[in-house]
């Protein structure tokens, strides 16, 4: 059986990514393995000044880390691990501030490491290394952008920016305009939850 990693970051009461996120959890039931993080309740080390700079040091080729090191360093190993296991991923996570919140950037700056996500080489330029896997993004944001020209959201382009550069096509699922919207919100979350449909049929065709 397949092995899907599903990450969400849904702290707030009655969220709508939640909703959203909680529909392809019941579409896949029985269709693959799921591994469930909640960003929330189990968030990543935030790129301070010891873990930084260890992970620079991995980054630039160090690999004889002390036992203290390597358990500072395995927040973020374990976020990278999930990662690694799993041929599918989705991440869930709601618009803050036109961006990600920042404990989901977190979790993306956990995952893109060199030797393990992705490589680099004079030769080559930056290749990544997780091409056998397919990720989907499910985002909510109060506002619809696209009803303005003025009022960008960076969202989306940054989480499936970071998802090219290790190797990973992303398919994004936007659910905008439910606050702004609110005489509209059913039908907003309808048309999401459809779109979720569609990716797990195409994903888990043959599975019971």
């Amino acid at each position: 059986m397949t092995k899907t990693l599903v990450i969400r970051y849904t702290p707030r009461k009655g969220s709508y990514t939640k909703t959203l996120f909680d529909e392809f959890i019941k579409l896949t039931k029985g269709k693959t393995e799921l591994t469930e993080v909640d960003l929330s309740e189990t968030p990543p080390d935030l790129l301070l000044v010891e873990n930084l700079n260890l992970i620079m040091d991995w980054n630039n080729g160090k690999r004889n880390f002390s036992e203290s090191e390597l358990s500072i360093l395995s927040n973020h190993h374990e976020y990278i691990n999930q990662l690694l296991r799993a041929d599918y991923v989705v991440i869930a996570f709601p618009i803050y501030n036109f961006t990600l919140p920042a404990t989901v950037k977190a979790w993306v700056d956990a995952i893109v490491v060199s030797d393990k996500t992705f490589s680099f080489s004079p030769e080559t330029g930056f290749i990544g290394l997780c091409n056998d896997k397919k990720a989907l993004s499910i985002i909510v944001s109060g506002f619809d952008y696209s009803d303005s020209e003025d009022i960008k959201e960076y969202a989306s382009s940054t989480i499936k920016q970071n998802f090219d550069f290790i190797g990973i096509p992303l398919e994004q699922i936007s659910a905008f305009g439910v606050d702004q919207n609110r005489d509209r919100l059913e039908s907003i979350l309808d048309v999401a939850k459809l779109e979720i449909k569609s990716i797990v049929n195409k994903w888990f065709p043959n599975e019971s």
